[in-house]
């Protein structure tokens, strides 16, 4: 296992630095999926809208299913769905692929080294007697 205290200051920080970056982005990625499921949600109540709306007020139903139920979401007409995908396939897969690098080189591939540390300076034990 590798120690925090056998890397230099500058590799100590820059592997806690990627580490908690690709975190944020785990996170940013959480609130993607989120915006997906409410934007689903949303396109449920206009499709109930513009069935209600179909026999007194058709000019405006028509609108509703003209142009905002089959409506991508951006200017070139990708979907939330299709935004979600192109962040995990993308950057998402990048930001993994970078922070495994940066482990295998600094920390032989191991996790959290910095913060295992951390932990274990300040008498945090996890499960397994682990700090």
């Amino acid at each position: 296992m590798v120690e925090a205290a056998d890397l230099t200051e500058a590799e100590r920080e820059a592997i806690s630095e990627v580490e908690d970056g690709a975190e944020w982005i785990h996170r940013a990625h959480g609130h993607l999926v989120e915006f997906h499921h409410a934007v689903g949600h949303a396109m449920d109540h206009f499709d109930d809208a513009e069935a209600a709306l179909a026999e007194e007020h058709d000019g405006l139903a028509e609108r509703l299913e003209s142009e905002v139920l089959p409506a991508g979401l951006t200017e070139d007409g990708h979907l939330s769905y299709q935004l979600v995908a192109e962040f995990e396939e993308g950057f998402l897969a990048t930001v993994e692929d970078v922070t495994d690098a940066a482990r295998e080189e600094l920390v032989d591939g191991e996790r959290y080294v910095v913060e295992s540390e951390r932990h274990a300076a300040a008498g945090v034990v996890g499960k397994g007697g682990e700090p």
